[in-house]
């Protein structure tokens, strides 16, 4: 069962997010959609440069594991 810590996290982020998008323009949204070259390139930073980069970061870095394993999984999610 859930306790009342998390189920009150998850409704703020939910009250958080929608509220970001409420606000959205659906003109501009639109018009964005339709610069295919932006996502593209969106697309691909977000899911081959920045795991490669990050990776990097970890192999090269003097991080000590626990911040090593975050910055992978931080680089390695997209979104």
């Amino acid at each position: 069962m859930m306790s009342f810590n998390e189920i009150a996290g998850n409704a703020l982020l939910f009250f958080l997010v929608f509220g970001m998008s409420a606000t959205v323009d659906i003109h501009m949204l639109l018009l964005q959609l339709k610069n295919i070259k932006a996502i593209l390139m969106g697309v691909f930073l977000q899911f081959a440069i920045l795991p490669v980069l990050g990776f990097l970061v970890v192999k090269y870095g003097t991080l000590d594991r626990s911040a090593g394993i975050s910055l992978l999984v931080v680089t390695s999610s997209p979104g």
